[in-house]
């Protein structure tokens, strides 16, 4: 194939040197085209590879082209970045769900008195602190479970608080709770969660109405009503790299609680979102303010 391309420079016709090597020119065309698009393609990975590691091996596609516009000033189609983040080996890591023995519990259909579905999945506010939405998920950490409550701005997704413990219980949703008032003044700002025994107790509702919330929760086992906190979830599980570090052996508590927070630290101050117009958290706080 060398060989007929250094002929054909020096002026010899392309169907003359097939003929002579037996190749047909279909064949040297494809070969030819094939050529091209593999050094077009290593030209991309080289350009993908100048993202930092925890954008490179964590972002999607779609990410990632707005990280290369962000910082670079590079335009680049997403599906390109797909094709050839697979073609090499760089593949994001998926969400998959573990769930700890008994972490769910059962609830029942028709609790007396509990707060209605006020968010009813309008997930956008005007304002800080007019939505909050909370939830508690869980990570397999040496010797148990690691289980960390959040919660979320829906003005600008940042992640407001949060508090990390061994158990999911009430004192680890009023701890969560009590760290929020002390960083933000509330006055009359709804706070959305599932129906989990934790928010229904009687504790953790008191506290909320003596602080200025308006309490709401989801449908029984309806988890698209929390969409928002389950998507954040999913996020910090498959970019934060718990994923594949919980594959070559399980972190410590410690080890754990600091990748959490590096990661909501990144979360908050960097990572892009389309729902905020490819700005972080913080960058679009400022932009509004």
């Amino acid at each position: 194939m060398e060989t007929i391309k250094e002929l054909h420079k020096k002026g010899y016709k392309i169907s003359v040197l097939c003929k002579i090597t037996g190749i047909s020119r279909a064949t040297f065309y494809y070969q030819k085209d094939n050529t091209r698009k593999t050094d077009k393609d290593l030209e991309t990975l080289e350009i993908i590879k100048m993202l930092p590691e925890k954008q490179l091996r964590y972002a999607g596609a779609k990410v990632k082209a707005h990280y290369l516009k962000l910082q670079f000033g590079i335009k680049m189609n997403h599906k390109r970045i797909l094709r050839v983040s697979n073609l090499y080996g760089i593949h994001v890591e998926n969400r998959v769900r573990r769930f700890p023995k008994g972490y769910y519990q059962t609830l029942k259909e028709n609790d007396a008195n509990l707060p209605k579905n006020i968010l009813n999945r309008e997930f956008s506010a005007d304002k800080p602190l007019q939505k909050l939405v909370t939830d508690i998920s869980y990570f397999k950490i040496k010797n148990g479970w690691l289980f960390l409550s959040a919660v979320m701005d829906l003005f600008n997704n940042e992640i407001l608080a949060f508090r990390m413990s061994n158990h999911a219980d009430t004192e680890l949703a009023v701890d969560t709770i009590n760290s929020l008032c002390d960083k933000c003044n509330i006055s009359n700002t709804l706070i959305h969660s599932d129906q989990g025994n934790t928010y229904k107790a009687s504790e953790y509702r008191k506290l909320l109405n003596e602080k200025g919330f308006i309490q709401s929760m989801s449908r029984v086992g309806n988890c698209w009503d929390n969409a928002c906190m389950e998507h954040f979830f999913g996020t910090l599980k498959a970019e934060s790299g718990y994923y594949n570090v919980s594959r070559h052996g399980l972190l410590s508590y410690q080890m754990m609680e600091e990748l959490i927070t590096d990661f909501i630290q990144f979360y908050n101050k960097d990572r892009i979102q389309k729902k905020l117009g490819w700005k972080s958290p913080k960058t679009f706080s400022l932009k509004c303010a």
